[in-house]
């Protein structure tokens, strides 16, 4: 499955050039996606446009696969990949500053989603939510709430371009996944976080 990278955006909030090329405990961003979805064994390609540059050079440099598209939109962006690919089957989409995602959580998702007959599937994680509540979610077959927030990590199917496709909601209860770098506050809580030694929660994840 091909693991599509969203790599395209201005970052005007955190204001530190090209957020995936941003340095994360030394690294940069992008570079823990890479290396998670490649161990789950997913085939990944960055998404690039004209406003990141240095981010296309740095994964022609690095062998990066990569797709230059036009810029028009998030969701403009994924289905110019698609085509581009000639993508026809399910995909995953993740984006750049999630250096808190693992292979394993990638590979509970994926398993998850090809056993529930959904064509698309949604993460979400209950840590640092201040959202509406309509991100209030009853827990499958419980009388148990829970608030959830997206993490950026989404499948969907390239055959149903054209429709809406109806998705498996996920939650998985680790903080990491909350850790979403797009300001310059929540880059260094991000890395104090990652500095702490702090235990990942090795829980379930929920269907929704």
């Amino acid at each position: 499955m091909y693991a599509l990278i969203l790599a395209g955006g201005k970052a005007s909030r955190l204001g530190m050039g090209e957020k995936a090329l941003v340095r994360f405990l030394n690294r940069p961003l992008l570079s823990y996606v890479i290396e998670s979805v490649t161990s789950a064994g997913l085939e990944p390609f960055v998404i690039v446009t004209s406003q990141t540059p240095y981010t296309s050079n740095y994964c022609r440099i690095q062998g990066i696969p990569l797709i230059l598209t036009d810029g028009a939109g998030y969701v403009e962006d994924i289905w110019q990949a698609v085509l581009d690919l000639s993508i026809t089957g399910p995909f995953l989409t993740i984006c750049a500053d999630l250096p808190g995602i693992t292979p394993e959580q990638i590979n509970s998702v994926l398993d998850l989603y090809k056993e529930s007959g959904y064509p698309a599937c949604s993460v979400w994680t209950p840590y640092a939510v201040d959202l509406p509540t309509e991100t209030i979610f009853r827990i499958k077959d419980t009388n148990h709430d829970i608030p959830g927030k997206p993490v950026g990590l989404n499948i969907l199917r390239a055959d149903l371009i054209e429709e809406v496709q109806d998705e498996l909601k996920i939650l998985i209860e680790d903080p990491f996944l909350s850790l979403n770098i797009n300001t310059r506050e929540e880059l260094v809580l991000a890395e104090k976080i990652f500095s702490s030694g702090c235990k990942r929660l090795n829980q379930q994840p929920i269907i929704l």
